[in-house]
């Protein structure tokens, strides 16, 4: 392994010139190098790298297969790299290739990502996004560290070094198969149903199972599931019910998958609440970002807007 001390990123730049112009003299040219300069560094980096990298051939300089390896990674890393320090002073999301790291449950990553990935990459179409999950009880480290740059969820945190704006109130409604009646989900009784709880994140867990305690229904469950990629099939299949946060029990309702049924909850609306820690306070690009994840969340309370589209069905 060859430690990164000794890892000269001009060298890299030259590799990939030499590369792509598969000239050595035409790639110093291009990086303003001697002659002498340029054979010289070739020299370091062949040492470096313990490989010809490159060997004549018909049509000028001709990569070897381990050039043809890592120049791939090598080109994204020092572009990466040239993006960070860029994006240090301003941010330019027009042209920007930055990846963002965040922080989102399954059930985050379920109901929040498609809607912001579509406004992020809407006006800026070269940056990368990942989800870098972690636990709540973790989540102060991966912030505090950069594993992940914000996190959006049902998050209350109290610490002095985090930041959290609330995004909008989220609430609990019941669905059923697609295609009830209207008559039908008007006369359900839970209590002779079956129930499918799933169960992404501890937080909705506990909140689910405090809503079906009260309700007398938690003997009612008949299957707990990780995510609720499998409940549209199991509503339909099973002709049963779940408890689901009322925005993704829109967008089902929306795409057909779903029935709402009329029932009031005992459990009160909860807040989705953007969380980030004071090491990005000023970085432009995560500033940028918080705007971006803030204008779309907060412009209308989402929840409201979606019901009045899935109330008319």
């Amino acid at each position: 392994m060859i430690p990164s001390r000794r890892i000269d990123l001009n060298l890299m730049e030259l590799l990939l010139q030499i590369y792509d112009a598969q000239s050595v003299s035409v790639a110093g040219s291009n990086l303003g190098l001697s002659q002498p300069a340029t054979s010289n560094a070739l020299k370091r980096l062949r040492q470096m790298l313990d490989d010809p990298l490159f060997v004549r051939g018909g049509q000028g300089m001709e990569p070897t297969p381990f050039t043809e390896r890592i120049v791939p990674n090598i080109r994204e890393h020092l572009s990466g790299i040239a993006s960070v320090l860029n994006d240090a002073a301003t941010f330019d999301a027009a042209n920007s290739r930055r990846t963002f790291r965040l922080s989102l449950s399954g059930l985050g990553e379920q109901v929040f990502l498609a809607p912001l990935a579509r406004r992020v990459f809407e006006h800026a179409p070269g940056i990368r996004l990942e989800n870098a999950s972690s636990p709540f009880l973790d989540l102060y480290r991966t912030l505090a560290t950069r594993e992940s740059e914000m996190a959006i969820g049902l998050l209350e945190m109290h610490d002095p070094q985090l930041r959290q704006v609330h995004l909008f109130n989220e609430d609990y409604r019941v669905i059923g198969p697609p295609g009830l009646s209207r008559q039908r989900a008007a006369t359900v009784d839970l209590g002779q149903e079956r129930i499918v709880m799933a169960v992404p994140s501890l937080t909705y867990a506990d909140d689910v199972e405090k809503v079906l305690a009260e309700r007398g229904l938690a003997d009612n469950v008949c299957m707990r599931i990780r995510n609720f990629g499998a409940l549209p099939e199991l509503l339909s299949t099973l002709n049963a019910f779940a408890i689901v946060p009322g925005y993704l029990g829109r967008r089902m309702v929306e795409a057909a998958q779903a029935t709402f049924l009329d029932m009031k909850l005992p459990k009160g609306r909860q807040k989705v609440q953007l969380v980030w820690h004071i090491n990005t306070l000023h970085d432009p690009g995560c500033v940028w970002l918080r705007e971006q994840i803030r204008d779309l969340f907060q412009s209308n309370d989402i929840c409201d807007e979606a019901a009045q589209r899935s109330d008319r069905r």
